[in-house]
């Protein structure tokens, strides 16, 4: 999502989210239902459409079972460990709670409309194998050890959870999953779960580049670029084809090595071709930069397409393992000498 103040908005909503405290976000792991086989891939991503409003234009989702049996999620778990602050509050929680969401946590789904920045709304849909009844006192518990009070309020018979002063709301939807969301949509969740208002199968433009996305990979996002994006992009004559931007699509799937692929959709055929042109004529470039030769990175560079297809310009990477590994070792050496 790089669409400047869209990615910013979404950004914003996360923090205000996600961030809402350790608690919520752990405990929030905690309701859904065991052994339930809609909690991740094409599957769960049809049933979190349904569970957000119209208004949605933006979605991103992981599937987080299927990335948990790459060698990428090894390497993650691994680095993940070696900080032992993190590692230690973390397995405090788990011990708490007796839940473990990097080994249970199945999908997680973000939702947001085009004026995320004004409304403050969102929704980030959990699923997972989590035993419910753990819910409320591990809520509570995490919430009474960091000194934040836990308020409670009912809406059509579902229970709904604040945590502290943040502007953003959490409620189990029966055996579908968690739900952590603005004021608003927290409520239009579960009204939509009755069949109570339009969800976001209804928005035809986000449906459209949905169908298009392999939403059966490990990481998927599709989303429209917000009307106030749109005229900002297109007052900058620095971007040139990219001022015509519509909407943006992709997936990458980690199972086996490393693959990409990333819809960007222009205002016509033309910049589409003329943006390709560009992307192919800056990769040649970078096959000859000096440093990128020392450093043994020009052989990533094939790896990576580019191409035009109708007024969509498109990037597709395909890395093998090998390669992935290789990679990640001569970034991470990097990364080293720069510290």
């Amino acid at each position: 999502m790089s669409f400047v103040d869209g990615s910013l908005s979404l950004s914003s909503a996360m923090r205000r989210g996600v961030r809402t405290s350790t608690a919520l976000f752990l405990a929030s792991l905690l309701v859904g239902e065991a052994g339930c086989n809609r909690t991740s891939g094409t599957s769960a991503a049809k049933d979190d459409l349904h569970m957000v409003p119209k208004e949605t234009d933006v979605v991103f989702m992981v599937n987080v079972k299927q990335a948990r049996k790459s060698p990428l999620w090894d390497k993650f778990v691994e680095k993940f460990n070696q900080d032992a602050k993190a590692k230690a509050d973390y397995d405090d929680v788990v011990k708490k709670c007796q839940i473990d969401p990097l080994k249970q946590l199945d999908s997680l789904f973000v939702a947001v409309p085009s004026n995320v920045s004004e409304s403050k709304e969102f929704a980030l849909i959990l699923r997972g194998g989590f035993a419910p009844e753990k819910f409320v006192s591990c809520m509570q518990t995490v919430a009474k050890d960091k000194n934040e009070p836990v308020t409670e309020s009912d809406y059509s018979g579902h229970k709904i959870y604040s945590v502290g002063k943040q502007s953003s709301y959490m409620t189990a939807i029966g055996k579908k999953g968690v739900v952590l969301a603005g004021a608003d949509w927290v409520k239009r969740a579960i009204d939509l779960d009755a069949g109570k208002g339009e969800n976001a199968t209804k928005n035809t433009s986000l449906v459209d580049i949905i169908k298009r996305t392999r939403t059966s990979d490990s990481l998927w996002w599709a989303g429209l670029v917000p009307p106030q994006v749109s005229e900002k992009l297109g007052s900058n004559p620095q971007l040139g084809p990219v001022r015509s931007l519509r909407s943006v699509s992709g997936s990458v799937e980690i199972a086996k090595g490393l693959e990409l692929h990333a819809y960007l959709d222009l205002g016509s055929d033309g910049d589409a071709t003329q943006l390709r042109d560009k992307a192919t004529e800056q990769l040649a470039g970078l096959r000859n930069l000096p440093m990128l030769k020392m450093m043994g990175m020009v052989a990533f560079l094939d790896t990576v397409k580019v191409s035009s297809q109708k007024s969509s310009f498109v990037v597709d990477v395909n890395m093998n393992q090998q390669q992935v590994d290789d990679l990640m070792n001569r970034l991470s050496g990097l990364a080293q000498q720069l510290r």
